[in-house]
């Protein structure tokens, strides 16, 4: 398979590319080593620019007001009705999240306007909280947060939420999962491990069941969605109706699934991709070295699996304290179908 070099930043690190259903490419910058432009869109020619304007990236720490502007991006995603949608940690330096400024924004790609933001409280997305990734489900938004482990379950309708199994066993990882990458283990800088819990989701071969797991977990999970977004169900009945659907070897950094149930995953250890078909099955895609901590994919209607190489592992949080990145980050696709 040909690896396809899609974009460069020499100045800030990609996290996340989604390729929407029509066409349009889109990547999220995180504010993990100071201020970005959070949300870019991407040009066929690999040039890029703020969206969907200068005034929701220009964020700059007790200059601006940081429920009004993108403070640190973690992932964006876009749906299959003309939305993209953005989730902001609002943590910058990879550190405790702004109270009140904690969010999700949906732009609408027709009108390239925002069109809703939803801010939690600083009671239910406190500063010991992250927002992780997003997927849709009929009129609800199910939404992973990976510090503490939970979800929140948005009702579209009202724009309503609560978060649910926060702190559960199924929601936090196992201490053997701590990833090794370029021959090193991924650890803060004091030495401790670090621990990205409910992190990851994806629907599986029909969107009944979603999928989801700690980064880096060695289970993947699944559970009827709806069991999940039933209102009247505790924590342990909904516990009680997860199972373990997959024990995976690979450090699996990221999950994107296409219209056939394919469910793409991110291989860090092996610089590389993998895919659980259908039927179950695991399969190898692709390793290259330039593909280093890839995440966030997406799959677009071209038949190409778009990702970042965000070379985590080489920024000094988690490579003990060296700078070990080879600018400029890129973007990187190949065909899968």
């Amino acid at each position: 398979m040909e690896l396809i070099e899609v974009a460069q930043s020499h100045d800030y690190l990609w996290n996340g590319a989604v390729c929407a259903p029509d066409g349009r490419l889109f990547a999220s910058m995180p504010g993990w080593m100071g201020p970005t432009p959070g949300v870019v869109e991407i040009a066929k020619d690999g040039s890029w620019k703020p969206f969907p304007n200068n005034q929701w990236n220009q964020w700059q720490n007790g200059v601006n007001d940081p429920t009004q502007a993108f403070v640190d991006i973690n992932s964006v995603f876009a749906d299959d009705k003309g939305s993209l949608w953005v989730l902001d940690a609002a943590a910058p330096l990879f550190a405790q999240a702004i109270p009140g400024a904690v969010k999700l924004i949906e732009i609408n790609l027709k009108k390239n306007e925002v069109v809703r933001v939803i801010r939690f409280s600083p009671e239910v997305a406190h500063p010991g909280t992250r927002l992780a990734h997003i997927r849709f489900s009929g009129h609800y938004a199910i939404m992973a947060e990976s510090k503490e482990g939970s979800f929140y379950i948005i009702d579209l309708r009202d724009n309503s939420y609560r978060r649910i199994l926060i702190g559960h066993p199924l929601m936090r990882c196992l201490p053997d999962d701590v990833p090794t990458m370029e021959g090193r283990l991924i650890l803060k800088l004091d030495g401790r491990p670090i621990y990205i819990h409910n992190d990851l989701l994806e629907f599986g071969v029909d969107k009944s069941k979603l999928f989801f797991m700690c980064l880096f977990g060695s289970r993947i999970f699944q559970v009827d969605v709806d069991i999940l977004t039933n209102p009247k169900l505790s924590d342990d009945q909904i516990a009680s109706n997860v199972s373990v659907a997959h024990i995976v070897g690979p450090w699996v950094a990221g999950l994107c699934r296409d219209k056939d149930g394919n469910v793409y995953m991110s291989d860090a250890e092996n610089n590389g991709m993998t895919v659980l078909r259908p039927n179950g099955k695991f399969e190898h895609l692709i390793s290259d070295p330039q593909i280093v901590w890839p995440i966030a994919p997406s799959v677009g209607p071209d038949g190409y699996l778009y990702f970042p190489s965000t070379q985590l592992n080489r920024i000094p949080m988690f490579s003990g304290g060296q700078n070990r990145v080879q600018r400029p980050w890129k973007i990187f696709k190949f065909k899968v179908s």
